[in-house]
């Protein structure tokens, strides 16, 4: 009860209301409380604990790291084999035009530096980007959101444009005045709204006819979440700028946003230092970051999510009219009203069951499991949450 009382008085709140779970120990798929009782996670740190929690392979590393240096200078002057050596691997596994990293901190300033890349780059400042996405909560990322959530935050990054999903007639909002194109492959928090390929592939062919910088939000999709390495895979469209986060780190802070070379090279004259960060590819996130890509590969987690996903859906599917949208393990289950969503979390909460909501589908539970989790595991909670849902 103290450490509460001190976590609600000493803690900056984000919320009237924070759960107050108080983790002891994280293994695999399960957060451990003070009296040792396992909590199945489904939600994954919101998709970052994509390996699961604690992966050995990233513990070993981050201590071998720890027992050489932590932090030397700022980013992009001093060689760290960490860091390069994750670079090297990323770009392997994505085309070849996406061949150089810049490695940030969190999702939300990977995503300002990507607009001030683009807007660099191309010498426009318009920004075009898809109603209900979500990127993030520094000014320029929530300068991105359609809703009125910035409003108090006023005033906000200019020259923004909204063009709503899916709408092939939206894409002549796209002319060459605009500096970049940003959206999510799969829009997590408006409730795993997915963009078909043929959007997708309208956005790439306008955004190469305008001379516009097409950026890809993969910081929720990104290392296996949607059954592929990365979201965009599925439909073979590929951005001028990727940008990845949380799962990118293997749970500690570390995002990134990957292009082109000479693209990069922009940040570097007019003016000098256009991006600079004093943690950005930090050490010990790259140390971790790396070990936890080669487990990803190495144990094929990203194959598994196929047949994982197949047993939520199989399990949801015998409730009668139940909404399901699924992209892999990133789920939303439409359960009709807010107040049903609190009831179905609360009873799941009870039974050591950790599940959660989304930012603008105030009606649908999330499930996110780690990708590592054992199917016994899933399938035994599926038929809880189905049972609370049928009561």
């Amino acid at each position: 009860m103290y450490l509460r009382r001190q976590f609600l008085e000493r803690i900056a709140p984000t919320s009237e209301i924070p759960s107050l779970f108080e983790p002891s120990i994280a293994l695999g798929s399960y957060l451990y409380d003070a009296a040792g009782k396992a909590w199945l996670d489904l939600v994954s740190g919101f998709s970052v604990a994509n390996i699961g929690h604690r992966h050995p392979s990233v513990i070993e590393a981050i201590h071998l790291q720890s027992q050489k240096y932590l932090h030397t200078t700022v980013y992009g002057e001093h060689v760290q084999s960490v860091q390069v050596k994750l670079a090297e691997l990323l770009c392997q596994l994505l085309p070849a035009s996406l061949n150089a990293v810049y490695f940030l901190n969190s999702g939300s300033e990977a995503i300002d530096a990507s607009i001030k890349l683009a807007r660099r780059a191309t010498g426009r400042n318009e920004i075009v980007v898809c109603t209900n996405g979500y990127h993030g909560s520094t000014l320029g990322a929530e300068s991105l959101r359609s809703d009125s959530h910035g409003q108090p935050f006023r005033p906000l990054v200019p020259g923004i444009r909204f063009i709503a999903p899916n709408e092939p007639r939206e894409l002549a909002h796209i002319t060459n005045r605009t500096a970049l194109v940003i959206t999510e492959v799969v829009q997590a928090e408006a409730g795993v709204l997915a963009l078909t390929g043929d959007f997708l592939r309208g956005l790439r062919e306008q955004c190469t006819r305008t001379g516009s910088l097409l950026v890809l939000d993969e910081v929720q999709t990104g290392l296996g979440r949607t059954g592929h390495l990365f979201a965009f895979q599925k439909h073979g469209v590929i951005p001028d700028i990727l940008v990845l986060g949380k799962a990118l780190g293997a749970g500690l802070p570390l995002s990134a946003i990957i292009s082109g070379r000479d693209l990069l090279r922009t940040f570097t004259s007019n003016p000098a230092l256009g991006y600079i960060s004093t943690f950005g590819g930090h050490p010990l996130s790259c140390a971790a970051a790396l070990a936890g890509l080669k487990a990803l590969l190495e144990e094929q987690l990203t194959e598994r999510v196929s047949s994982l996903e197949a047993i939520i859906k199989n399990s949801l599917s015998t409730i009668p009219g139940l909404t399901l949208r699924s992209e892999g393990l990133l789920i939303a289950v439409e359960l009709g009203s807010q107040e049903s969503l609190w009831q179905i979390l609360n009873s799941l909460y009870r039974q050591h069951i950790l599940a959660e909501g989304f930012l603008f589908a105030p009606s649908a539970m999330r499930i996110a499991p780690p990708l590592s989790i054992e199917e016994s595991a899933l399938q035994e909670a599926v038929e809880v949450i189905v049972r609370d849902i049928k009561e």
